[in-house]
């Protein structure tokens, strides 16, 4: 007679292969925690420093001294007197793809240049070529108006913050934009006159500013008024996302896109940076400015998000 498996051994054996089968489970989940956290924090590493990289490239070519903290609603302070109160960062960029490809110097001739007429001399001024990068830049809804000029002056050093007077210097929010000075259609001859009023001083160096820019996160900002609320971006996702805004001027009273201020007037575009952006701040160490992210990531199965940080200093 042949002799087969009892009863109880037949329990025994399955009661054993479901010991070993679930620890087999437990370790191949732990197994694919610890992967896919790993995958998840090079991801949020690359991510988040491509992400700071942009945002110092962007502001590298800025006025000095016109950063500023923004709470998205009614207040702001220069980057140099900021708290952490203030989730916007704000700056005004310098045209400085036009100044690269030789469209003007930057400099104008002191001893030609006559203030009576606010005719400035600058070698090199090509306006053609200026419109063309403009129009490359920001598109065909560029015009002249919207490019300005600012005199260096004690800009360079980037420690003044003009006081009292920093309010109206660059016409954040609805303010005058008393440093930043409009000029009349290019002249044939590619010289430069400034509109009236005149200003108290000229100096020999100058920008030509086309554009603010601003960074925040979505739960900061209202991005679903226009023209901001043309992204393909969920609700859900909205509020942990960092835009940058563009292509908007201050100095003719124009906000960006976004801004919840009562009395704003929303201009310009805004694209998405990065998601899973838990945190960002701004602000100044020994006289040089930095913003910090914070990004993170679910994965699924683990109680614990993974999360980074990084930092970036501008100069």
């Amino acid at each position: 007679m042949k002799k087969g498996f009892t009863l109880i051994e037949m329990i025994i054996s399955i009661v054993i292969l479901a010991i070993l089968s679930a620890g087999t489970f437990v370790s191949l989940k732990h197994l694919y925690l610890r992967s896919a956290k790993s995958r998840a924090m090079s991801d949020l590493s690359f991510d988040s420093q491509v992400v700071v990289d942009q945002v110092a490239a962007l502001m590298y070519d800025r006025i000095p001294s016109s950063v500023i903290g923004y709470n998205g609603i009614d207040n702001f302070q220069s980057i140099y007197t900021v708290d952490n109160n203030f989730t916007v960062l704000e700056w005004i960029g310098v045209a400085s793809e036009a100044q690269k490809v030789g469209a003007y110097s930057g400099f104008i001739d002191m001893n030609a240049s006559d203030g009576t007429t606010l005719k400035l001399i600058s070698s090199g001024v090509s306006f053609a070529m200026l419109n063309t990068v403009m129009n490359n830049k920001f598109g065909p809804g560029f015009f002249w108006p919207d490019i300005a000029l600012v005199f260096a002056g004690s800009f360079d050093d980037g420690a003044i913050y003009y006081s009292n007077d920093f309010n109206s210097t660059f016409g954040w929010h609805n303010n005058n934009a008393d440093k930043i000075l409009q000029f009349n259609f290019p002249a044939a001859d590619g010289n430069i006159t400034l509109q009236n009023p005149k200003p108290d001083e000229i100096f020999e160096k100058y920008y030509l500013v086309d554009s603010a820019y601003a960074v925040a996160r979505g739960s900061d900002v209202n991005i679903a008024v226009p023209p901001c609320n043309d992204l393909n971006i969920s609700n859900a996702d909205i509020n942990n996302t960092l835009f940058l805004f563009y292509n908007y001027r201050p100095w003719k009273g124009e906000t960006f896109c976004g801004d919840r201020g009562a009395n704003a007037s929303p201009k310009g575009n805004v694209t998405i940076l990065s998601q899973n952006v838990s945190g960002f701040e701004a602000g100044v160490i020994d006289g040089t400015i930095y913003f910090s992210m914070t990004m993170n990531k679910v994965i699924r199965g683990s109680e614990n998000n993974v999360t980074i940080s990084k930092q970036k200093a501008v100069y």
